[in-house]
């Protein structure tokens, strides 16, 4: 057992770092080790979804051309109610991987890790299974009374046999965290999604249409959840006696529950509008703003994969009272963030019309709602990581007043502006809450540690994004005779080349450098190999 534990705590050590390196071994300089780790982690993690986006996109643009904005509605909000009752029987557990099998792993205690990881497998699937029951049992009178949509009752009843998967899938997803094995997040959401547009594509087109959809949605997510657990099997054998320790129990969800409500609000204030929209019976509504809502992600990838990867760090570094490392963690993550997601809203505010008539002519009136909820996902990636470094540092209570707050203002300006101004108000008041939950959340991060994102290298992108977006503004007249997705496809080409020119001329950073020197020797060290095995 204790060789095991060893083994295991090498492995997923270096995972994010250097395969290989034991964790307790010397390192010259700290800080650049935890910006490498973050970069890797970060470039594995931006890998994956930028996979995972194309598949999407894909498959949007599949779903919106064989359903129709109608039909494509209704897919979404039943996914949309699975959601944010998967969320409900997940008990905020995910988050509580990362943190207790990280500091499980830091203080090689297998006992605690496994004990950690029974709780955050049986806890939501038990409970996934009973919500799941229950969403099946009232499908009727919430699609009948609530939506007035008689033929979505069997769609819901199918997709809520998704529950127990979405629990179990947030939470593995969470253990893998915890190990910094995130190129195991990567295979498994990759696997999931590409499986679901070849099978939603394959059953559409035998005659099943909505049902086909949703039916390879939930096998999808079957398959997803086996291969996670095979993954956290390699990392750490689950071969061994069950029993859950009442004390690991309190001890988690002590920690959990405040972030377990904060989730649910979240999740909620997430899906609010699509349920607004399904509510006042405008489905078609509930389908382009689907599509606007796939559109914006692409910006917060980025941001996500710096979050999956500071999430685990942030929470050793604090443990271990490590501030200044803490600092440049959060300074360094915000300014990628940042950096990376000022050239695709720019992208999506000049050519937000033509980036929805790929979907159909039904979906260009969201152009307006797009480029406002781009700009509510660059603000968000533009505050960095604040949400996880106030969870991370034990604060969960105020992650929960935070989400008490933001769904609070968003379910008002939700009421005020959908109803008026349909998908174009939901987009203003998702962004409107956004802002102003994210500009609160880094005061809180500087009042209660003192630490602050922002230095004066974040003019660099803002002065070349400005310079790349008045780039294409002067040459879009000879632009627009073009088809859509050649006005797409030239215009990010130029956008996307004249600002990275101007970051490079503007000088990079020392942690850019640091990163970009590593990758240069990586790419050196592979060209060789390659090469000694080309003369063998």
């Amino acid at each position: 057992m204790g060789d095991c534990m060893a083994k295991t705590t090498l492995s997923t050590g270096a995972g994010a770092g250097s395969r290989g390196q034991d964790i307790d071994s010397p390192v010259s300089n700290q800080s650049n080790q935890n910006v490498i780790i973050t970069a890797k982690g970060g470039g594995i993690a931006f890998a994956g979804n930028l996979a995972v986006y194309a598949i999407r996109f894909v498959f949007g643009v599949t779903m919106a051309r064989l359903l129709g904005a109608d039909l494509l509605g209704m897919y979404s909000l039943s996914l949309t109610v699975v959601g944010v009752v998967g969320v409900l029987a997940s008990l905020g557990l995910s988050a509580g991987m990362a943190r207790y099998v990280s500091i499980a792993i830091g203080e090689r205690n297998e006992m605690r890790l496994w004990e950690t990881i029974q709780v955050g497998i049986v806890l939501p699937g038990l409970i996934g299974l009973l919500f799941a029951v229950g969403v099946f049992m009232l499908a009727g009178p919430l699609s009948i009374q609530f939506f007035e949509r008689s033929d979505m009752v069997a769609v819901l009843r199918l997709a809520s046999w998704g529950i127990p998967l979405l629990s179990l899938l947030a939470v593995l997803e969470g253990i893998a965290q915890g190990f910094k094995r995130f190129e195991y997040i990567v295979y498994e959401t990759v696997a999931m999604n590409l499986l679901k547009l070849l099978l939603s594509a394959a059953l559409i087109w035998v005659g099943l249409g909505v049902m086909g959809a949703v039916a390879a949605h939930v096998i999808a997510q079957v398959v997803a959840v086996v291969l996670l657990i095979y993954f956290v099997h390699r990392l750490f054998p689950l071969n061994r006696p069950w029993g859950l320790a009442r004390r690991r129990v309190r001890e988690i969800l002590r920690f959990t529950l405040p972030l377990y409500f904060s989730q649910l609000l979240r999740r909620f204030s997430g899906s609010i509008e699509t349920l607004i929209l399904g509510a006042i019976g405008v489905m078609s509504g509930v389908g382009i703003y689907a599509t606007v809502l796939n559109l914006s992600s692409i910006g917060i990838m980025f941001h996500n994969a710096l979050q999956k990867i500071a999430v685990p760090m942030i929470s050793d570094l604090h443990h271990r009272g490590k501030t200044e490392q803490l600092q440049q963690v959060y300074r360094t993550t915000t300014k990628w963030g940042l950096t990376f997601n000022l050239p695709i809203f720019l992208i999506i505010a000049a050519f937000a019309g033509p980036l929805l008539a790929i979907f159909g002519d039904d979906f260009v009136a969201g152009a307006t709602g797009l480029t406002i909820l781009a700009f509510s996902t660059f603000f968000n990636a533009s505050t960095g990581v604040c949400g996880s470094v106030i969870t991370m540092t034990g604060h969960s209570r105020l992650t929960f007043v935070n989400s008490l707050i933001y769904l609070g203002v968003n379910v008002l300006l939700d009421l005020l502006f959908i109803p008026r101004w349909g998908v174009m108000g939901a987009a203003i008041a998702v962004t409107l809450s956004g802002v102003l939950i994210n500009t609160l959340r880094v005061a809180q991060v500087w009042a209660l540690l003192r630490l602050w994102p922002y230095d004066v290298s974040f003019l660099k992108p803002i002065v070349a994004g400005l310079t790349a977006v008045t780039a294409v503004v002067l040459t879009k007249r000879w632009l627009g005779p073009m088809p859509a997705i050649l006005q797409v496809v030239v215009g990010t080409l130029l956008l996307i080349g004249v600002y990275i020119v101007m970051i490079v001329s503007l000088k990079l950073s020392e942690e850019d450098r640091l990163v970009l020197d590593r990758l240069r020797a990586r790419l050196r060290t592979v060209g060789g190999n390659r090469v000694e095995r080309s003369q063998v």
